[in-house]
């Protein structure tokens, strides 16, 4: 009888499996690669960062080509907008957009869970990951005119950092809660486009490098991505 119970056991156990991966794959879920991407992303981030560390030549040339190419562009324009761009990725509107977006996860779709998610990967990531490692490399920022005040370390961008995992974060919510729509869509091009201007406007005021912009970009993917194949773990 005891035999029959382990079994029965078993086979249940290995059914309610089954049916779980079965509703993610029709829901078009599959969190698996995320993990790959993550660490494809990391390796990255790596490759970067021993490059910055040790004052690498193809990391100089770098730098000033894509600095020299922003540069060029400037304008009253230009400038205006950029200067309005960057607050965005600030630590006071991401704040206040953690905040609010999380009232509205806990709102829309009634899981404590989903909110928490979201509160935890954009506070450890954007924030103390970023602080973290900034402490690690120690760069200083670029010595050209800064147009708005910013200080501490420059490596890794934590705008650049922190608008991919929170905005990032964001996207990927809105994806799970409304699946495959045209407002998920919308929502996701939004945000690659705010994300990318974010990271451009921090080198047209002067106070990174590109290389700060590309790390925080790529280690921000990473984290991201990571918390993304976790998702159905703390989801359980």
């Amino acid at each position: 009888m005891l035999k029959l119970t382990i079994h029965h056991e078993q086979i249940s156990t290995t059914k309610n499996n089954f049916r779980k991966c079965e509703i993610m794959q029709k829901k078009g879920i599959n969190y698996r690669p995320t993990l790959l991407i993550s660490l494809i992303f990391f390796f990255l981030f790596c490759t970067i960062a021993f490059g910055v560390q040790s004052n690498a030549h193809w990391i100089n040339s770098f730098d000033q080509f894509i600095t020299h190419s922003i540069l060029s562009l400037a304008s009253e324009k230009m400038t205006a907008f950029f200067v309005f761009i960057t607050r965005f990725g600030g630590v006071p509107i991401m704040a206040i957009l953690v905040l609010l977006f999380s009232f509205f996860v806990f709102w829309k779709s009634k899981k404590l869970k989903l909110t928490i998610w979201y509160i935890l990967q954009s506070i450890l990531g954007a924030g103390a990951l970023n602080v973290l490692v900034k402490l690690i490399f120690q760069r200083e920022r670029p010595t050209i005119e800064h147009l708005i005040m910013q200080g501490g370390f420059s490596f890794p961008s934590g705008h650049a950092m922190g608008s991919m995992i929170c905005y990032g974060g964001l996207a990927f919510l809105i994806f799970h809660l409304y699946k495959k729509s045209t407002l998920s869509f919308i929502i996701l091009v939004a945000t690659l486009l705010l994300v990318l201007f974010i990271g451009l406007s921090r080198i047209y005021v002067g106070v990174h490098f590109p290389s700060d912009i590309i790390g925080g970009y790529l280690l921000g993917a990473s984290w991201l991505t990571l918390m993304i194949a976790l998702f159905p773990k703390l989801m359980d």
